[in-house]
């Protein structure tokens, strides 16, 4: 966790840093900012007024210059009397230094005249330029300002040529003194403080934003991961859709085999640390960065693996890579407390297809799977061209669905004793639009975990509500998967259909699956149909592996002996033995028990020595479609 949170803050490092360099760039470019507003002010305020009476001044130097000479026009003290009354003007709190300079031939400058308000220099004094820089501008003909400053404070010189005869001949110079620049200075300070208080406080927005923003990334990747196998949930796939739509991802459906007796054998602790180190081991043959792992049902996973759909290795590819995962899991026992289990897994694999989304993989991936688990687990299966008549299927289930082609056949359940019909088990059928039946072994698997099989399911629902209505004298049992017990809307939709008579006549079967994830959340779902009115069956039992303990938490009215068990139980002592052994089970518990696939004579007559009373099979009566006649 801490390699991530690194990583999470590595991620945000350059965003960070960018950011930083923008600011510090506009903290070294106020010092300019506060020398172009000060040039600004300078030039648009003070120098103008200050020129445009210097420019008088200066026209009636160069006039009379022209007739004398400017070097005899300054000798002359009556003309340097009116130039200093000229200047006096502009000697004042912010000017107190005012002189012309001349520029001989032998490229020395010296004094004209000096109209300071002290140190005045001497008529034809030498003057010592610290700066000869502004003496070659001033000498093309350009006013100069200049600005100085040192620990005392600010001040600037304004240099305007004096130009006789298309020559400069000489220079009229105004020192500003501190104090006007002071003021302005003072107003640049306050300036540059408001925009470093600005960046400071855009730097500090932005620290904290990035904060909560790794906050907000932070507790968003802990609402998207599942907290025992660290691989990311539902909510996640459900939430970056668009993602897996656009990128090349093949789909990946990982089953851990015989889970459910894993947790009922062994408890929910041991069944929790296998699905921890599966899902270590599926992480360590994957790249982090690029495939995403997420636990998609209790024992189930999904995994997208980004790999190119055009490179001629890319099925041998994924078929190598689903090699590793199933190895990877089963080469070592897992271990935890005192048990030691051997894991195996089921891969079904839904190979990259443009124009096909997400749920449409899935559920290709779903078939492979199932078919893989089919076959004997262990095993991985891709879903091909030998698939498509299942995803064809899906289609024209939807189509029955919508257009009423969906029927029920119904099997007789007798008592034995007596021959009487006592139940009629309600077989789905679809009529195709060529009128054609399709069977259930024909279309279920496709269906199965799909919105198809929710609305098939209410459907049938539907239409055997409606049978026990218009035959009030008729009881029926329907087949729900474990999957339908655990969605709400199911046995929501039963409540809204049934009322007390039509509810104490139907019976719901339910087959023990490795479905059932959470036994008491499945209790809970059972109690509530139970509730409602209707009554339970356990459905195939003894095929595979039961539980004893979760049928009697389940107290169901009747169990089904799965047909597998009483098809060769005139032959084979086994099934006789298992038969025998479910029967006094159900006995003790006052639970009825119904033999299926009676098939011939000697096998109901076995069956009715070991004191079975209820039978259904093709010997006493096959399936038919039911006359549907209106109540009055």
């Amino acid at each position: 966790m801490k390699q991530k949170n690194r990583k999470l803050l590595f991620d945000y490092l350059p965003v960070f840093f960018i950011l930083l360099g923008i600011l510090l760039t506009m903290y070294f470019a106020v010092p300019r900012v506060k020398s172009i507003i000060e040039d600004s002010i300078i030039k648009n305020a003070i120098v103008p007024t200050v020129s445009k009476g210097l420019d008088k001044v200066i026209n009636q130097i160069e006039k009379e210059s022209q007739r004398v000479g400017i070097v005899k026009l300054f000798e002359n003290e009556k003309f340097r009397d009116w130039l200093e009354d000229k200047l006096s003007l502009f000697l004042n709190e912010d000017v107190k230094y005012a002189y012309i300079l001349y520029f001989d031939d032998d490229g020395k400058i010296r004094y004209l005249a000096d109209f300071s308000k002290e140190d005045r220099a001497q008529f034809w004094q030498s003057f010592n330029a610290y700066n000869e820089k502004w003496i070659s501008q001033v000498k093309k003909g350009r006013p100069v300002v200049i600005k100085q400053s040192d620990y005392t404070g600010l001040w600037l010189t304004l240099v305007k040529p004096i130009i006789i005869d298309g020559r400069v001949k000489a220079a009229v110079v105004i020192d500003f003194s501190v104090s006007k620049l002071k003021e302005i200075q003072g107003i640049i300070d306050k300036i540059q403080e408001f925009i470093l208080a600005f960046l400071t406080f855009i730097l500090v927005s932005i620290l904290v934003s990035i904060y909560q923003f790794i906050r907000y990334k932070r507790s968003l990747k802990k609402m998207y991961i599942d907290p025992l196998t660290g691989a990311y949930n539902r909510l996640y796939m459900y939430d970056n859709i668009e993602m897996f739509q656009k990128l090349p991802y093949t789909t990946f459906i990982i089953d851990i085999d015989f889970f459910k007796r894993i947790n009922d054998t062994y408890g929910h602790d041991v069944g929790d640390a296998v699905l921890k180190e599966v899902a270590r081991r599926i992480k360590s043959c994957i790249r982090e960065e690029e495939d995403i792992l997420i636990r998609y049902g209790g024992e189930e996973f999904l995994l997208f693996v980004k790999a190119n759909p055009e490179s001629e290795d890319y099925r041998y590819n994924i078929v190598q890579l689903a090699a590793r995962l199933r190895s990877e899991v089963s080469k070592k026992i897992i271990h935890h407390n005192s048990a030691s289990i051997k894991v195996t897994i089921s891969i079904g694999i839904a190979p990259y297809r443009e124009n096909t989304d997400i749920e449409q993989a899935i559920k290709m991936a779903d078939i492979a799977l199932y078919r893989a688990k089919k076959n004997g687990r262990n095993r991985v299966e891709i879903f091909d061209r030998d698939f498509e008549n299942s995803s064809k299927s899906i289609s024209i289930i939807k189509e029955a669905i919508d257009n009423n082609g969906v029927v029920c056949w119904y099997q007789p359940i007798f008592n034995l004793r007596t021959g009487k019909i006592v139940k009629l088990e309600s077989l789905v059928r679809i009529v195709a639009k060529n009128g054609k039946l399709i069977y259930p072994y024909q279309f279920l698997n496709a269906i199965r975990r799909t919105y198809v099989h929710v609305d098939l399911t209410k459907k049938v629902i539907e239409y055997n509500v409606n049978v026990l209505k218009e035959n009030p004298d008729v009881n029926i049992s329907i087949n729900l998967s474990a999957l339908d017990i655990y969605n709400e809307d199911i046995i929501q939709y039963i409540d809204l259909l049934v009322d007390k008579n039509t509810a104490r006549r139907l019976t719901i079967e339910i087959l023990e699956s490795e479905d059932i994830e959470d036994y008491q959340y499945f209790k809970e779902k059972v109690m509530k149909i139970k509730d409602i009115g209707c009554g339970i069956a356990i459905d195939d039992f003894g095929a595979g592996y039961s539980n004893f303990a979760h049928i009697v938490e389940l107290v169901p009215d009747y169990i089904k002996i799965d047909g597998s068990l009483i098809k060769d139980i005139d032959i084979n002592p086994r099934s006789i033995t298992i038969v025998k052994a479910i029967k006094y089970f159900a006995d003790e518990l006052g639970i009825d028990v119904i033999a299926e696939y009676i098939h011939s004579q000697t096998v109901l007559k076995k069956v009715m020595e070991m004191g079975v009373i209820y039978g259904q099979g093709y010997f006493l009566r096959k399936p038919a479609l039911l006359k549907r006649r209106k109540t009055a």
